[in-house]
């Protein structure tokens, strides 16, 4: 480790805010890119970025950084990524869970209504081309996202992006309608 990274270690533990406020000011839109590269959404590699540097402030007298400190930023935030998207897939099977569940349950009033299963129908075919092919083959054909990547000769990301993208516009559009609602 180079001697400024010991220093700046150092003034991380000691609280200096005027070090952290440096640090946060020449890091932030690198490690937004970076971040931006696994989950593709600004909002949400800013929020990872933020949440990061609040650790940091927060847990920075016990830091135990063995590398360099841009080395253990990225690090940081590649780790962060990962377990948001680890956690997105879990959110993913839990809706899936849910949906299979409304769809296949035996409540006659869910059933008979043909308005909720319209709505349905209609959100889904109205998702772009690309969108709807990759939504069909992870939900109604059950495949994992390296299966549709390889299918569909795009990376594993892009897929997931793709899904979470489908699963917004599917929530906006049926949350316009009340009855749909209830079962968001």
């Amino acid at each position: 480790m180079k001697i400024e990274d010991k220093i700046l270690l150092n003034e991380i533990r000691k609280r200096n805010s005027k070090v952290f406020e440096a640090l946060f000011r020449d890091y932030y839109p690198g490690l937004v890119r970076f971040a931006g590269k696994f989950v593709f959404d600004k909002t949400i590699s800013e929020d990872i970025v933020q949440n990061f540097f609040a650790y940091l402030w927060e847990s920075g007298r016990h830091l135990n950084v063995q590398t360099s400190i841009r080395s253990y930023f990225y690090q940081s935030i590649r780790n962060r990524c990962l377990n948001h998207l680890r956690d997105l897939k879990v959110k993913d099977k839990h809706n899936l869970l849910f949906l299979e569940a409304s769809l296949s349950c035996d409540d006659q009033l869910f059933l008979q209504d043909d308005e909720i299963v319209d709505c349905i129908q209609q959100a889904i075919e109205s998702l772009p081309k690309e969108m709807l092919d990759i939504f069909k083959l992870k939900y109604l054909k059950g495949l994992d996202i390296k299966e549709i990547a390889n299918i569909k000769r795009i990376s594993p990301n892009t897929i997931k992006t793709q899904l979470l993208r489908a699963r917004k516009k599917l929530k906006r559009k049926l949350s316009e309608s009340t009855s749909i609602n209830f079962f968001l």
